[in-house]
């Protein structure tokens, strides 16, 4: 690749100001058990419910900063990691990270993501996290990993949201119409307005919420980008489909879902809950009004849709496999009802029939095996709506994934 960092402003911010924070070294124990938010091991179950979790793979880091390749590569060493980014100063610093950890499974190049079919190769797992909202076209740029994509692979993207970065962009036009670049000068200045803001101004819940805030870099990345492009839920939905892809989920259905924002009985719930799920998505974004991320997850078109696709309008979803999600804790009360603690969201007490059946989800049995264990004496009629209405809930609470029929077998 042809080194552009004196003709793309973006390349040159990242050589400046290296991004996001460089980590010395991936075996400290502040460090030893991070891993990205979207890592393939962790939600496995949601990539590829229908088959069982997989150490080895070929994974591509598109735009992978300072940390981000080395990372991957430190957690998975029967898998070959590919880095590529725009900056060869955070390339550098990976490199470092390489040499000190000996990943010898990582390789790293200066190149564009745009241009990714000139590696010639193609991948399982592609995160591509924080990048496209900084292209020119970011369309162009998911069309391309999309062809260098396996036919069963996937591709995690998060995007800066619009509406919970309403005062950040609120901010970028105020230091834009000052003519502020990236100077320490304009970063003291930058600084400087956000120690005199008014405590209601919209900016202040995003500067609680992110750690990008916290060091210069971050700051410059935040507020004085030269390229930034926010998204709504159609947004990523059109971005997808224009880039000839199909969206497989979010990372995150808390987001996406009236069950966690509007209480069951509430007059608002089933009018809400009633609209066609694109719909559901984009009117939850706008009643929720502070997801400052979009993180989903998309796959190819061609992929057949009943290896991924959860699905509770028929009985088949008894035969799903339940999988609690890898940092979802279960506690018990002194009553004996189950406690679904994921922070930092709100905590969910089952009642006795929820709580006696979750007891039996072991990430083995299916939930027909949990009814058999739990011997109900309904009608099977009226255990079935009990189970959809439960699993449903917990798959749109974030709480749960599911394998399919025969995954584990």
């Amino acid at each position: 690749m042809t080194d552009n960092a004196t003709v793309d402003p973006v390349a040159s911010q990242y050589e400046r100001w290296i991004y996001p924070e460089p980590v010395e070294d991936l075996s400290a124990p502040q460090e030893r058990d991070l891993r990205a938010g979207c890592d393939p091991a962790r939600l496995s179950a949601a990539y590829w419910p229908d088959r069982r979790p997989r150490t080895a793979m070929k994974i591509l880091v598109a735009g992978c900063g300072a940390n981000l390749a080395a990372r991957y590569a430190f957690h998975y060493p029967e898998s070959r990691v590919v880095g590529i980014d725009i900056s060869a100063a955070s390339l550098a610093h990976e490199r470092r990270l390489k040499e000190r950890h000996a990943l010898d499974n990582l390789e790293l190049r200066l190149e564009r993501l745009e241009h990714i079919a000139c590696l010639g190769e193609s991948f399982d797992f592609i995160d591509t996290s924080g990048v496209l909202h900084h292209l020119p076209d970011p369309t162009q740029g998911l069309r391309a990993l999309g062809t260098v994509l396996e036919p069963d692979g996937v591709i995690f993207v998060m995007l800066y949201a619009k509406y919970g970065r309403a005062g950040v962009y609120m901010l970028q036009d105020l230091f834009r119409m000052m003519g502020l670049e990236q100077s320490e000068r304009d970063l003291a200045l930058v600084k400087d307005c956000l120690s005199t803001l008014k405590s209601d101004h919209p900016i202040h819940r995003y500067l609680r919420q992110s750690n990008d805030v916290d060091y210069d870099a971050g700051l410059v990345d935040t507020f004085l980008h030269r390229q930034d492009i926010p998204f709504t839920v159609q947004d990523c939905l059109r971005l997808v489909q224009d880039a000839g892809l199909a969206f497989q989920g979010w990372m995150e259905n808390f987001f996406y879902y009236p069950e966690a924002q509007i209480p069951r009985d509430a007059p608002f719930y089933a009018p809400l809950d009633g609209l066609p799920e694109p719909l559901r998505w984009q009117a939850m974004e706008l009643m929720h009004g502070h997801v400052s991320q979009h993180a989903f997850y998309a796959c190819r078109a061609d992929r057949d849709p009943a290896t991924y696709r959860i699905d509770f309008e028929t009985d088949r979803f008894m035969r799903y496999v339940p999988v609690r999600r890898w940092d979802l804790a279960l506690q018990e009360t002194p009553a004996g009802l189950l406690v679904l603690e994921r922070a930092p969201y709100p905590p969910l007490t089952l009642t006795p029939p929820q709580s006696l059946i979750l007891r039996q989800a072991d990430g083995q049995r299916s939930i027909e095996d949990c009814v058999r264990e739990v011997r109900f004496k309904d009608p099977p009629e009226v255990v079935r709506h009990f189970c959809r209405a439960l699993f449903q809930d917990l798959w749109r609470l974030g709480l749960y994934h599911y394998r399919l029929p025969g995954a584990l077998g």
